[in-house]
């Protein structure tokens, strides 16, 4: 070996040093394809520092890549540390500095603090915030200062640079991993085992000493696979029932991005040498802007369409939307011209863009039903469950795993709503018994239609497709928790809480403040389903998926807000409520609906959380329900 080689023998073990081998294979096959060094050793250079800056790393560091999964909760604990330590350091330069420091040290390692508003901003430069600016200040800084804040954040990140890295080297196509790398399949399902066995663990109790793991409570929402996929199904099937006894017609729509989001060929598998290094999370932004000029067009030409859409992977991860629109015909020439436009405003004269870019059916009833088109698309996307393999060949459950992975991993929402009425109504009816009471019989009407499944009679009882979400004759019921104890801490002097000990800072704690929630005096209140001819003992268990389904909750806390009489003592009790953990938000859960001011309460049982451990023994309080936000 000549002194030339040797040398160049050695800078490739630098530039490779750090890198896992699955990576470095990749690498080195890459170096091999070129027929001079310096060729090669210029594309290595390049290649290294693109995944040191996936990394968070300047070009000149070396890199280290992590392709295992770090010890998310030490490091969390070194980050809170590391900005309890900088709120000490600028405790005498004031808020601001130490906002800025704070936000500055978040974003060094690619996370993207708790956003403020302009406003917010302005008065915190200005010294002139407002209490409730200052809690929000405030959050942002205990946030950073919180281990449990960091600890899911910094698990989304490794996945994702991971992920990035995979796609940098194109080891994600139909040739390699199809729709993520093996490594984040690995990663993610190995996550969702951990959850599951958490729920398995974790003990809800009621007021009526009823346990039920968490487990069981997962198996009876749409965190179940199949209950989600049944209820999608629902939906979409009503709305065509409902488009078809309206007369309007059916489109099926797919948008897809440029070229130069796209980082490989499907037919070879190889590098597109348009790509710019987009992620999939870019496509994504890309679809939901362009969605979002199409509707607005559409709006102000009093093009109403409804209908769902759904997001699945190119071969390579590359997101691209199908959407199944119903309107009426004399709108659909209009409809699909302003998609073209807004497909093809961004590289529209690029080879192939009007050819793949946007896609039309529309769909003839006579030969098939609408739903039929987008069936496909929902089952693949959740279990895979009634067709064999994918485009690309992939057996079908791989492939559902594989999309469910890719959509966990970059936080894409797989399915949508585009209009009609709201969803969550519809499962708190389906919670009812029937209703009794003469004075609530359109509300049975209404619950009947949701407990029989039929979404196309519900949406046309709650006021229509069209209908706006407050014109709907039936809302959900959100209420402000209130405080458990009656000892609170004013808010008051929650400016000096800052200036407070160092140790109150390197871990803070969280103060109420007194929110005044005003409540409807026309409105009929029920604490529970067995009042006024509402069926439902739950003393008794009769229904056992409405007792068992009813809500978590963290404490024994009086959520309705109840009017005092005459006691000064009772009207402040009641407007006291409860905030998240950082004190910038009050806490709201769902308690139930509201039929055109007349309140019905779904979920009527308080719960509390233990922990059982492998050996049987229970620990009180061991879960926390507030998650960080």
């Amino acid at each position: 070996m000549t002194r030339v080689e040797m040398d160049n023998a050695r800078f490739v073990a630098k530039r490779l040093h750090g890198i896992p081998q699955i990576y470095k294979t990749v690498l080195k096959q890459r170096y091999d394809r070129f027929s001079h060094h310096s060729e090669a050793n210029l594309d290595l250079i390049q290649t290294t520092k693109a995944i040191s800056k996936i990394l968070g790393y300047s070009s000149i560091r070396m890199t280290s890549v992590n392709i295992k999964s770090p010890n998310f909760k030490q490091k969390s604990k070194h980050h809170a540390r590391q900005c309890a330590n900088m709120v000490i350091r600028h405790h005498s330069n004031g808020l601001k500095h130490t906002y800025f420091a704070i936000s500055r040290y978040i974003n060094c390692h690619q996370i993207k603090p708790c956003p403020l508003t302009d406003t917010i901003l302005n008065h915190l430069e200005n010294d002139c915030l407002t209490d409730e600016e200052y809690s929000k200040v405030m959050g942002v800084i205990k946030r950073g200062c919180d281990p449990l804040w960091w600890k899911p954040k910094l698990r989304r990140l490794h996945n994702r640079q991971v992920e990035t890295i995979s796609r940098l080297l194109n080891q994600i196509s139909r040739h390699r991993s199809i729709y993520a790398s093996d490594i984040t399949v690995e990663s993610i399902k190995n996550q969702w085992l951990n959850s599951r066995e958490q729920l398995e663990n974790t003990l809800a109790t009621n007021e009526l000493d009823y346990s039920v793991s968490l487990a069981e409570l997962s198996d009876l929402n749409v965190s179940n696979p199949k209950i989600r996929k049944a209820e999608l199904m629902v939906r979409i099937r009503g709305f065509e029932d409902y488009a078809t006894k309206h007369g309007y017609s059916a489109v099926f729509l797919t948008m897809t991005t440029p070229s130069k989001y796209h980082r490989c060929f499907a037919t070879s598998g190889a590098e597109n040498p348009k790509w710019q290094g987009a992620t999939p999370l870019d496509g994504q932004d890309y679809l939901n802007r362009t969605f979002q000029r199409i509707r607005a067009s559409l709006n102000r030409d009093k093009i109403t369409p409804f209908g769902f859409r759904v997001a699945e992977p190119h071969h390579d991860g590359t997101p691209h939307w199908h959407l199944l629109l119903f309107l009426p015909t004399e709108q659909q020439e209009a409809l699909v011209k302003t998609f073209q436009e807004y497909c093809l405003q961004e590289d529209g004269d690029e080879q192939g863009a009007k050819e793949r870019r946007f896609k039309v059916e529309y769909i003839d009833p006579n030969k098939g039903s609408a739903t039929g088109y987008i069936a496909k698309y929902v089952a693949k996307g959740i279990d895979g469950e009634g067709i064999e393999h994918d485009l690309y060949g992939t057996e079908s459950v791989t492939a559902a795993t594989r999309i469910r992975v890719w959509a966990s991993c970059w936080g894409i929402r797989q399915f949508q709503q585009i209009g009609g009425v709201g969803v969550t109504p519809w499962r708190e009816l389906r919670r009812l018994s029937k209703i009794t009471d003469g004075s609530l019989e359109w509300v049975e009407e209404i619950r009947q239609a949701a407990d029989d499944s039929d979404w196309g009679r519900y949406t046309e009882l709650m006021g229509g497709v069209f209908c706006k979400r407050d014109d709907q004759l039936i809302r959900p019921l959100y209420e402000h928790k209130k405080q458990k104890s009656l000892n609170h801490i004013s808010d008051d002097n929650c400016r000096n809480a800052y200036e407070d000990s160092r140790d109150a800072v390197a871990q803070p704690t969280l103060s109420s403040i007194n929110v005044p929630i005003t409540s409807s005096e026309n409105a009929k209140c029920h604490q529970g389903l067995n009042m006024n001819g509402i069926s439902g003992n739950p003393g008794k268990f009769q229904d056992a998926n409405a007792e068992i389904n009813a809500g978590i909750d963290s404490d024994r806390s009086e959520v309705l807000p109840k009017q005092s009489c005459n006691s000064a003592h009772d009207n402040a009790e009641s407007s006291t409520y409860k905030l998240n953990r950082y004190g910038d938000e009050l806490i709201v859960q769902l308690k139930g609906i509201v039929a055109l001011g007349f309140e019905i309460v779904t979920r009527v049982h308080e719960w509390t959380l233990s922990y059982s451990q492998a050996n049987g023994k229970i620990e009180p309080n061991r879960s926390n329900l507030e998650f960080c936000q």
